[in-house]
């Protein structure tokens, strides 16, 4: 009776792995292809040009880049009159009925 047991889960263990085999072949995911468009040697010298620009380094990176401030920074009432006077030029939506200004 042992060798009976044994010898069937061995092979349902078989036709499990198998089953799990075919099935990993079987992939739902498409392979995405995106050609480019530009060619190695534009690729390289872009890249060059942005190095040195500045605009990428290697290794890692500290000083990250800073965004340019228009001028001092303003006060919450004034912001927030800002957004009155948005809302009331329609150029803010306050609920999901509004239709958005164009």
């Amino acid at each position: 009776m042992k060798t009976v047991t044994a010898a069937s889960i061995a092979v349902l263990s078989l036709g499990l792995v198998s089953a799990g085999m075919a099935q990993a072949d079987q992939s739902n995911y498409p392979d995405v292809v995106t050609p480019s468009t530009q060619t190695r040697a534009e690729v390289v010298h872009e890249l060059r040009v942005a190095q040195s620009e500045g605009q990428v380094t290697e290794g890692e990176q500290t000083n990250y880049p800073q965004l340019q401030t228009g001028g001092p920074a303003l006060s919450r009432a004034q912001v927030l009159a800002q957004l009155r006077q948005a809302e009331i030029n329609g150029q803010v939506i306050v609920d999901n009925t509004a239709v958005h200004p164009s």
